[in-house]
């Protein structure tokens, strides 16, 4: 089947294209270009050899509400989607479906709302959800329409949820004041499977809210989130620091709605994350129960890590521990940039053991004294390798204490990680020298 997708370069249309790319469906990324005055050829071109397109494209909501940026917002999902239609009437090849985003912003604060009770909330996000959605009801009738009310769409690897992680560098988990507003969330992994099932069943039309079935404050999301992240305890941001930030686009982030999926439970949809315990339960982060720190001491060499700034495009990277006269870890990471033989870069930090009486965790620090934590999740015997992870599920690493490791051994590395729920797909092989 082939699916076309507007948005496609995004934190959903990156995960959606390859969730359906791994179904062997193919993916066509409908880009910005394609949405030019001139284009519509080429667009209804490109509509024409696909069963089925989805809508994802529109500018991010958080950020600060200008007259500017508020014409952005409306121009970025209205224009599309009226081009869309467009093309969609002009060719004589329809797909067979238009799944068109919108958002639970459509409905009132107060209340408790589901499909069947679509009252509709005011001001500039309920008024752009409704333009949105009337434009998108416009299609024509041979292509069946779904219309998908995206509550915050979560994944530790990006989207809202990354910026939720970052207060937990200084471990805390931040709510925003006053914490009692609704949270309607959706675990990426089920947002994916619910467009599977609007895809596969012919019976489906209409809108459908794309959220979990548990209601919950945002107070007791952050709650949740600083237990399974072993953050320190959590702090409310007031309300009014969000204003002065944001202006009246604050009202996305300081308000929310009690929303129920009840459509997607008619239609049997099971949710795999029904509830934020059942979100975070995906990786295991125990660590190891006994280190000899001494044995742990000298070079270690960089065999794969999840992708991240700190490391971006180094290769040939080694990390080297040593002890201090005061105790704590001497921390020696080096790389070098683009190639094996590209210049190298250095840092240096401290370890130390961590408080809560671990013995596979450490707190690494690069920076003064911000500390994260360093999991030792797996260790050879021997202290021959290593699986590294943190207090996210953002960072990840296999070490070795040879430039490379034989195929077997890596094999049961990476097994050990999806074992504890971890993605191995992410993971990235940087160059090492030659033995």
């Amino acid at each position: 089947m082939n699916i076309a997708i507007t948005g496609a370069s995004g934190f959903i249309g990156r995960h959606l294209t390859a969730f359906f790319t791994e179904q062997g469906h193919r993916v066509v990324p409908l880009g910005r270009p394609m949405f030019r005055e001139g284009m519509l050829g080429y667009l209804v071109q490109a509509l024409s050899h696909c069963d089925v397109i989805i809508n994802l494209a529109g500018a991010p909501v958080n950020k600060r509400w200008t007259p500017e940026y508020k014409h952005e917002l409306y121009d970025s999902r209205i224009r599309v989607t009226q081009r869309i239609v467009r093309a969609l009437g002009a060719g004589r090849q329809k797909p067979r479906l238009m799944l068109s985003a919108s958002a639970v912003g459509y409905y009132p604060s107060a209340g408790t709302f589901d499909e069947y009770t679509n009252t509709r909330g005011e001001g500039f996000l309920p008024d752009l959800c409704y333009a949105w959605e009337k434009e998108a009801r416009r299609c024509p009738p041979q292509t069946r329409l779904v219309i998908a009310r995206f509550g915050l769409v979560l994944s530790p690897d990006g989207g809202a949820m990354e910026q939720m992680l970052r207060p937990l560098n200084m471990k805390f988990a931040a709510a925003i004041g006053p914490g009692t507003q609704p949270f309607p969330w959706i675990s990426i992994d089920d947002l994916c499977r619910a467009m599977a099932l609007f895809i596969e069943d012919d019976t489906l039309q209409g809108v459908f809210n794309l959220v979990a079935p548990q209601q919950i404050t945002q107070a007791a999301f952050t709650r949740a989130l600083a237990k399974a992240y072993h953050a320190w305890g959590t702090i409310i941001v007031p309300r009014f620091i969000f204003r002065i930030m944001y202006g009246e686009g604050a009202a996305f982030l300081t308000t929310g709605q009690y929303v129920r999926p009840r459509r997607l439970e008619e239609a049997g949809f099971h949710f795999t994350d029904n509830t934020v315990g059942q979100l975070f339960r995906g990786v295991d982060r125990s660590t190891i129960d006994r280190l000899d720190v001494s044995r742990y001491m000298g070079r270690w060499y960089e065999i794969a890590r999840y992708d991240h700034r700190f490391e971006r495009g180094l290769h040939y990277v080694t990390a080297e521990y040593s002890k201090r006269p005061d105790g704590k870890i001497k921390v020696l990471n080096c790389g070098h940039q683009d190639a094996v033989d590209g210049k190298e870069k250095c840092s240096i930090g401290k370890a130390r053991p961590s408080h809560n009486g671990q013995p596979g965790q450490l707190q690494v620090a690069f920076f003064l004294s911000f500390y994260s934590d360093y999991n030792i999740l797996e260790l050879d015997p021997d202290y021959q390798w290593s699986l590294i992870g943190s207090s996210t599920d953002k960072y990840l690493w296999i070490l070795s204490r040879t430039p490379h490791l034989d195929q077997n051994t890596l094999n049961q590395i990476l097994e050990k990680a999806r074992q504890r729920g971890y993605d191995t797909s992410r993971l990235i092989f940087p160059q090492q020298p030659e033995s």
